[in-house]
């Protein structure tokens, strides 16, 4: 999958971002609070919807393309008042809003027309369904709408800075110890049935770590280029004999560093070392057409590390990836064709290329046109 554009609006909160058009790499910038993280958090919520999520006051238009073929899918949901603090699952289950209106086309041919009384789908009216779903979700079984609901999988939310770098283990990950045992029959009879996986990165690593140690040697390799000080990585499971049973099997990290005896476990390797592993395993795990968001890619990375893995973001071209940053080094890294300059006026988000500023051929002289713009340096305008 390839996002091309997007618009989106979110009537419940009154803000919206105009099209944007998106590249193989696309790099957000902008001030805090401009909106960056919103647009990310706005493609992953088109994610839940295409999964049969229900999103009060949410409207989009989202042109896609997959396997040579152009998608485009509209919808919007009702938009009704409710209480931002229901905490109670029953109660929140009770709020579910109404699809108002759907259209899904592949290639300029209609396949999914829906309002409030009726689908038609492929020329044919459908039965009475739920509301409450998108056509995509409910149809997602039927040979044109399955590779909408396939697209829709491959994109994820890249958030290395917490959850999987300690003790806790989620649900999704728990489901997932089980195919990592290396007594147990291989789920994945290749890699790239690991790649096309939705399972989490590390679940994958593990896989590759036990099945696939070619693989594994190579995404190790790049991660001791830039670490120099470490010498091996293994994945096994945690020794303390007092954490839950239902996590003792879960594949955590070790890293052994040069002149130490003792492996580091996994909950005492720093943050930035744990991230690059994980947006490095991200690179070689993922299958192609994947969409990778990453908010603040520079959370937790030294020089060194934005260094290396700028170079291989600008280097793949299998994947496409969003990004946001507001570190003036990465945004010098990474080429200004790459910029999307994210600007805020009250609750209306734009997005602009570097080229619509006319800024500076050299990329020196580009970012320096670019962090002195006054567009850059206000980012959000009142009324």
């Amino acid at each position: 999958m390839k996002i091309n554009q997007i618009t989106y609006y979110d009537h419940e909160l009154e803000w919206q971002f105009k099209p944007i058009y998106f590249y193989e790499l696309n790099l957000l910038v902008g001030i805090s609070g401009v909106g960056k993280t919103q647009i990310l958090k706005s493609i992953m919520n088109l994610r839940k919807i295409a999964r049969g999520g229900s999103l009060n006051g949410v409207e989009w238009d989202i042109n896609f393309s997959s396997n040579n073929y152009e998608y485009k899918w509209t919808g919007e949901f009702e938009t009704k008042e409710v209480d931002a603090f229901i905490l109670d699952d029953k109660e929140a289950e009770k709020n579910k809003f109404i699809i108002n209106r759907e259209h899904l086309s592949v290639n300029g041919t209609i396949i999914i027309e829906r309002n409030n009384h009726e689908i038609v789908f492929n020329g044919t009216k459908l039965p009475k369904l739920s509301p409450f779903e998108s056509a995509v979700k409910i149809l997602s079984e039927e040979e044109d709408i399955a590779p909408v609901k396939d697209g829709f999988n491959k994109v994820i939310y890249s958030d290395q800075s917490r959850g999987e770098n300690s003790v806790f283990v989620n649900r999704h990950m728990i489901n997932s110890l089980t195919i990592t045992n290396q007594s147990s029959p291989k789920k994945y009879s290749s890699l790239e049935e690991i790649q096309e996986s939705n399972l989490p990165t590390q679940i994958k690593l593990a896989l590759v770590y036990n099945h696939y140690p070619q693989t594994f040697h190579e995404i190790k390799q790049l991660f001791i280029d830039i670490f120099d000080h470490v010498e091996d990585i293994r994945m096994e499971p945690d020794k303390d004999k007092n954490l839950p049973k239902i996590i003792a099997d879960y594949p955590f990290i070790n890293i052994k560093e040069k002149g130490v005896n003792n492996w580091i476990i996994q909950q005492r390797i720093s943050s930035g070392m744990f991230r690059t592993l994980m947006h490095i395993s991200e690179l070689y795990l993922s299958t192609e057409g994947t969409v990778i968001l990453i908010d603040e890619f520079e959370n937790s990375l030294g020089v060194n590390c934005i260094d290396i893995l700028s170079d291989l973001l600008l280097e793949n071209r299998k994947l496409q990836f969003i990004i946001t940053s507001h570190h003036p080094y990465i945004i010098n890294k990474i080429g200004m064709e790459h910029w999307k300059i994210v600007t805020r006026r009250g609750g209306v988000v734009t997005v602009k290329n570097a080229k619509d500023y006319n800024l500076g051929k050299s990329r020196h002289e580009a970012f320096m046109q670019l962090i002195n713009l006054d567009a850059y340096k206000e980012g959000i305008a009142v009324g």
